[in-house]
């Protein structure tokens, strides 16, 4: 009766365990065109200008040095305060530094262009700082707001718990197609967490049937197998979530992307939920030995 009350307790994990709901958003990238102003080109020689040195340094093939780059970015705005492309540099290398704060900080002092220009980095600061309704209001304020600006706006509505309006953007994201290379994918798993949101929310219904059933391409990866999963148990729908969950566990085990620590933190939610679904499914012995087999990440 012990065990059987630990995977009982799960159950109010499920939502939680959902995947993702994965980050979609591309930060532009470092390598924005900052050119030096024409007065810097001539024959003369001279100390390395900040502009030109920055503009080298992002012409680069391949920065992952993002220090680097605010390094560069810093030294431009100081010789030219008014460099606007140096300033969004700035605000990018900042995020992809996960300094947040720093980012909406530096827009504030870039002024009322570079907000403009930058509405989508100042959402996501936002949006990472847990600050929720003021990067809802911030997406909203745009009447055409780009494909990853409403992609954002897909995620703040999931983290306020607003999953029907995540759910209608996905729906029409995917409709629309034209996205980055390999993002359907990830789109996939957002849409199928909102979905599994909805059923455990009691709002399947407001899903075309299409959309609440199982795609093959759902069997691709174990990500969106473990969300669709996870919507067939909020529709009592056991026999098919094993499956589902079998399916994910063994793409995950199978991949070649994961370190063994990281397919480890990845299985574990897989197979506290199949635990719970064959005891649903009365296959008790079944249950007993895959939760024997659990190994909790460290």
């Amino acid at each position: 009766m012990q065990r059987k009350g630990k995977i009982r307790k799960e159950r109010s994990l499920t939502p939680s365990c959902i995947y993702g709901h994965a980050d979609l958003i591309d930060l532009p990238p470092n390598n924005v065109n900052v050119f030096p102003h024409p007065s810097f080109v001539d024959r003369q020689p001279r100390m390395a200008d900040p502009a030109a040195t920055l503009t080298s340094l992002l012409r680069a093939a391949s920065i992952e040095d993002h220090d680097e780059v605010l390094k560069a970015a810093n030294a431009a705005i100081k010789a030219s305060k008014g460099d606007l492309q140096a300033h969004h540099t700035r605000v990018v290398a900042l995020l992809n530094l996960d300094r947040w704060d720093d980012a909406l900080r530096a827009l504030a002092e870039g002024g009322d262009r570079l907000e403009a220009e930058c509405l989508l980095e100042k959402a996501y600061a936002l949006y990472k700082l847990g600050r929720l309704e003021e990067a809802e209001k911030l997406v909203q304020s745009t009447s055409e707001p780009s494909r990853a600006l409403r992609q954002l706006g897909a995620q703040v509505a999931y983290r306020l718990e607003k999953f029907q309006d995540a759910a209608s953007t996905y729906r029409r994201l995917e409709t629309e197609g034209g996205g980055r290379p390999g993002e359907e994918n990830d789109l996939r798993i957002n849409t199928l967490a909102t979905h599994a949101q909805l059923e455990w929310n009691g709002l399947g219904g407001v899903l075309a049937e299409k959309e609440r059933q199982p795609s093959r391409e759902d069997l691709e990866a174990f990500e969106p197998a473990y969300n669709a999963a996870c919507g067939c148990i909020a529709r009592g729908d056991f026999s098919r979530a094993s499956v589902l969950l079998k399916r994910s566990r063994d793409l995950c085990e199978a991949s070649e992307e994961l370190s063994p620590e990281q397919k480890r933190e990845e299985l574990l939610p897989i197979l506290v939920q199949h635990t719970y679904v064959l005891t649903r499914l009365g296959k008790e012995a079944e249950a007993a030995a895959l939760e024997r087999s659990i190994v909790p990440s460290e």
